[in-house]
């Protein structure tokens, strides 16, 4: 009888984690024939208007030298402008923010949600003031080029567009791994999709989309996952999200186990955040309309973070050792493909001893991503606030 049961739950784990590794698997070959731009050969007609949108919840730590970053681009500066959503900064940072040449609009709410302050700020700026909105978290930095690389990207009024999201410090194990994560994801669910002509998966920031359209997409979603909602509301309207990988924003990652963990409890919320509805409006949207961005988005939610998968492959393969185990041979490949399939993801310029060391911490990586499924309940329905330190680029 105990066989039998073993044998079901073999049969059930094999073909989950082989859905799972074959997805990652498929998209982390697609990504290697993702064809960069080639910026000198673009032709630019026009140059568009941003607004930069920064919420800033309780980031006094970083929020100044982000402004002053972004006031360095290299763009002219009447086609863009710096806008910070202030929710419960200390008066100093707010006076210090005042003299500086941006828009400060000032917010309070009972709850906080970078929806509600993306919302609030863009109720009060008129819809022909910019051409595209660009957000930003609070830590992100973005590179001296970024603007002029967006804009020549945005020249055939393109609706969206993705930049490159990339770790702004990789200085303990955690900031290193949570950089690593960020890449394999940059390779698999953008370049990878792109390259066969499905749509980009969001970062959460970095990402630049006409105004117009923006503001009045977000006016419908309050949450906290609202990079989750708004992926949604594009691909079921139809609208394929672009990638740029040579436009870099860089982003902090978190230092140690306990940002980590807060971090990943809202990550693994969100990503089975209404998974039911969701996946069966999926399929019907597949079958009745043909739209395949939006299935693959359904799909997405039954795809297992990349430690956790990682974690489940490496452990069923010991299932090679178990007497009665009649697919031992298979786990074990699945192992090896899930973790070839990482490899190809890697940039190569973390192939080195820091990564090496920071390999190390994957056990309690695994740990904590369990423990932030089990204590993930609720946690779409208010913000967590993530930790902030660095202000410098540590790469």
């Amino acid at each position: 009888m105990f066989e039998k049961l073993f044998l079901v739950f073999e049969i059930i784990l094999f073909f989950y984690l082989a859905f799972n590794v074959g997805y990652v698997f498929l998209f982390s070959i697609s990504g290697l024939f993702y064809k960069a731009t080639d910026f000198n050969k673009l032709k630019v007609t026009k140059q568009n208007k941003f607004a930069i949108l920064i919420p800033a919840y309780k980031h006094d730590e970083v929020i100044l030298n982000t402004v002053g970053h972004c006031l360095n681009q290299n763009y002219p500066t009447d086609k863009f402008d710096v806008v910070v959503i202030a929710d419960s900064l200390s008066q100093l940072t707010i006076g210090e923010l005042l003299v500086m040449p941006i828009k400060l609009i000032p917010v309070q709410f009972e709850e906080s949600t970078k929806a509600k302050s993306l919302n609030m700020a863009m109720a009060i700026i008129p819809d022909l003031d910019y051409d595209y909105c660009l957000v930003l978290d609070v830590d992100n930095i973005m590179e001296k080029d970024f603007l002029k690389k967006i804009n020549a990207r945005l020249q055939n009024d393109e609706m969206i567009i993705q930049s490159h999201r990339t770790a702004k410090n990789l200085d303990t194990p955690f900031s290193v791994l949570d950089g690593l994560s960020e890449e394999i994801n940059n390779h698999i669910f953008r370049k990878g999709h792109v390259s066969i002509n499905v749509t980009s998966a969001l970062s959460g920031s970095g990402q630049a989309m006409k105004y117009k359209e923006f503001k009045e997409i977000m006016s419908k979603i309050t949450s906290p996952v609202e990079d989750k909602e708004l992926e949604f509301a594009l691909v079921k309207n139809g609208i394929k999200v672009l990638f740029e990988n040579d436009a870099y924003v860089y982003d902090e990652k978190v230092q140690n186990a306990k940002v980590f963990s807060s971090q990943r409890r809202r990550w693994v919320a969100s990503q089975f955040f209404d998974f039911n509805a969701i996946f069966i409006e999926g399929i019907a949207n597949l079958v009745l309309r043909g739209n395949i961005d939006y299935f693959d988005k359904a799909l997405q939610r039954i795809i297992l973070p990349r430690v956790l998968l990682l974690g489940l492959s490496f452990f069923s393969a010991f299932l090679f050792f178990v007497p009665f185990c009649t697919m031992d041979i298979w786990f074990l490949g699945q192992f090896f493909a899930c973790a070839l399939a990482y490899l190809i993801a890697i940039p190569s310029s973390f192939f080195n001893l820091r990564t090496l060391n920071a390999a190390l911490r994957l056990p309690q990586a695994f740990y904590l991503m369990v423990m932030a499924m089990a204590k993930s309940k609720g946690a779409t329905k208010k913000f967590i606030h993530t930790e902030h330190s660095s202000t410098v680029q540590q790469r």
